[in-house]
């Protein structure tokens, strides 16, 4: 076993927007089933480019659990808006509406972690964000 396996950079991790439904935006599993160490839950690493976000506020059953890793933009949760900066943190819980996007011209990064079930393209599932 080598520390290779255990260590690495964000950056360097596949792409994955087949589960990613947010136009100019990428989305890198960091954590989660299927080989990336962690059963229960997804940490998935979203880069929003200037001005990407989700388009419309949406609801769903499971919980969010993010964090700011750089960038500035917004988060619409349960009708109120926020700032979404580095550093700061935010909790969904599942069933309140929510959208976030990028309203600056620097890419916006975030970790999201959502159980496995959360980590799906709403369109694929003949559902709407």
């Amino acid at each position: 076993m080598s520390i290779s396996e255990h260590i690495g950079r964000i950056s360097d991790l596949p792409v994955n927007n087949e589960s990613n439904f947010v136009p100019n935006s990428e989305k890198r599993v960091v954590f989660g089933p299927e080989g990336r160490f962690w059963s229960d839950y997804v940490m998935r690493c979203f880069t929003f480019a200037p001005h990407a976000g989700i388009e419309k506020v949406h609801t769903h059953p499971w919980p969010h659990w993010m964090i700011c890793l750089n960038g500035c933009g917004k988060a619409e949760i349960g009708g109120e808006t926020a700032p979404m900066e580095a550093g700061m943190w935010m909790h969904i819980p599942g069933g309140l509406e929510h959208r976030f996007y990028n309203d600056s011209e620097e890419p916006l990064r975030f970790l999201c972690i959502v159980p496995p079930e959360g980590d799906v393209n709403p369109a694929k599932q003949n559902s709407r964000p």
